[in-house]
C-alpha cells in the first residue's frame, strides 16, 4: 500500500470515518466517489436530497489557486450538479491576522469569485461569498463565541504521525522563503477559529437548513468533530455530516501540493509551462501516489467511471495513458488561462 493510501486508512481509523466506494455511496454521490477518501454521517448523506441540506466549504485567500484549490472549487460545482445547495466561503478575513494587505486581499477575493463563477458555480443553488460581507455570520460568531471549543486541531494529537504526515512536515521545513513569520497572536488565532465555526454553523442558526455537509480536505479531518462539539455546546439544532476530499501529491516526490511549497501547479504560472510540467513529469508507479492521476481525480470534471478507466490506463502504461496525460495537461493550461483572465 502506498504512503498516501496508508495515511487515508489511518485517518479513517482515527476518526471513525467510512470509505466511499461503488457499493456504499448514495446514488447521488456515486459519480463523485473518486473525489473523496472518507465520509462521516451516513444518515446525513443518505437523506441529503430529501431534507434541507447545505454543503459548505471554502478556501483561504493566501495566494493564487493551486490544483488542490481548483479541486475544491470543482467539487463545489459537482455537488451543486448532484442536487445539493452549496455555500462556498472565500476566507478573506483570516489573512489580516498575519499582516495581510486589505487591497491585495480584496482583489484576490474578487478574482476567486470571478473564477468560481466562470468554472460554473451557480449562485441560484447556494452562496458564493467572502467572510467580510457576511455580517450576519459574524454576529452569530459573537453570540456563540463563549462556547468555542479550544481543542480545535488537537484530536488524536498524542497518536503516532503517519509517514505521509512526517513527509509533509519535512517538505514545509524545506520550503523556500526568507520572510520572517507573519505577525499574529493567540487572540487572532482564536478569533479566526470562532469565525470559521460561525461560517459552518450560521446556516443552522438561521433555520433554513436541517443538515450540514461539511466538505474538507482529508488533512482537515479533525474539523468535523470540532464543529459538532461547537454545535452541541452552543445548543444549535441540526445534523452535521462530512465528506473528505483526497490530497494532491506534489511533483518530484513532495507529498502535498500547497501554496507554501514549490512542488505543485499554481494557476499563476504561464499556461505553456504548466502544460509542459504535467505532460513531462516523472510520476510514481502507484496511481495512489501519482501527481497527475490524483490531480485528475480531484481537479477535473471526470466522473468516477472515467477515472476508473484512466486508472487502468495508468497501470498499463503506454500511449493510451500518455494521451490522457496530454489531454489533462491541456485542460489545466486552459484553467490557468481562465485564471489569468480574471486579472483584466
Amino acid at each position: 500500500m502506498s504512503r498516501l493510501a496508508t495515511h487515508y486508512e489511518a485517518l479513517r481509523e482515527r476518526f471513525g470515518n467510512g470509505r466511499i466506494d461503488r457499493d456504499s455511496a448514495p446514488h447521488w454521490l456515486g459519480p463523485l466517489r473518486r473525489r473523496f477518501v472518507a465520509a462521516d454521517g451516513a444518515s446525513v448523506l443518505e437523506s441529503a436530497l430529501d431534507r434541507p441540506t447545505l454543503a459548505t466549504m471554502g478556501v483561504g485567500m493566501t495566494g493564487p489557486p493551486h490544483l488542490g484549490t481548483v479541486g475544491q472549487l470543482l467539487t463545489a460545482i459537482e455537488l451543486q450538479e448532484a442536487g445539493l445547495d452549496v455555500q462556498f466561503v472565500l476566507a478573506d478575513l483570516e489573512p489580516y491576522h498575519g499582516g495581510g494587505d486589505i487591497e491585495r486581499i480584496g482583489r484576490l477575493a474578487e478574482r476567486y469569485r470571478a473564477f468560481a463563477l466562470d468554472l460554473g458555480f451557480d449562485p441560484e443553488r447556494g452562496t458564493l461569498r467572502t467572510q467580510s460581507e457576511a455580517t450576519n455570520a459574524m454576529a452569530t460568531g459573537h453570540r456563540i463565541a463563549r462556547y468555542y471549543p479550544t481543542e480545535q486541531g488537537d484530536a488524536g494529537a498524542d497518536r503516532p504521525r503517519t509517514d505521509w504526515e512526517r513527509a509533509v512536515d519535512a517538505a514545509y521545513e524545506a520550503a523556500p522563503g526568507d520572510d520572517a513569520p507573519a505577525p499574529t497572536s493567540a487572540a487572532a488565532d482564536a478569533h479566526s477559529s470562532v469565525l470559521h465555526g460561525a461560517d459552518f454553523l450560521h446556516p443552522l442558526v438561521e433555520g433554513n437548513y436541517e443538515q450540514l455537509l461539511l466538505v474538507f480536505g482529508a488533512d482537515e479531518s479533525d474539523l468535523l468533530p470540532w464543529a459538532r462539539s461547537f454545535r452541541d455546546d452552543a445548543g444549535i439544532s441540526g445534523r452535521i455530516g462530512g465528506l473528505f476530499t483526497r490530497m494532491v501529491p506534489g511533483f518530484e516526490g513532495v507529498p502535498k501540493q500547497s501554496k507554501s511549497t514549490d512542488a505543485g501547479v499554481s494557476l499563476a504560472e504561464a499556461p505553456a509551462a504548466i502544460h509542459e510540467r504535467i505532460a513531462a513529469v516523472r510520476d510514481s508507479a502507484d496511481p495512489t501516489d501519482s501527481t497527475v492521476f490524483q490531480s485528475m481525480c480531484l481537479a477535473s470534471r471526470y466522473d468516477a467511471e472515467r477515472l476508473d478507466a484512466l486508472a487502468e490506463r495508468y497501470e498499463a502504461g503506454g500511449e493510451a495513458w500518455e494521451a490522457a496525460r496530454r489531454e489533462y495537461a491541456e485542460y489545466v493550461a486552459g484553467l490557468a488561462e481562465r485564471w489569468h483572465a480574471t486579472a483584466t
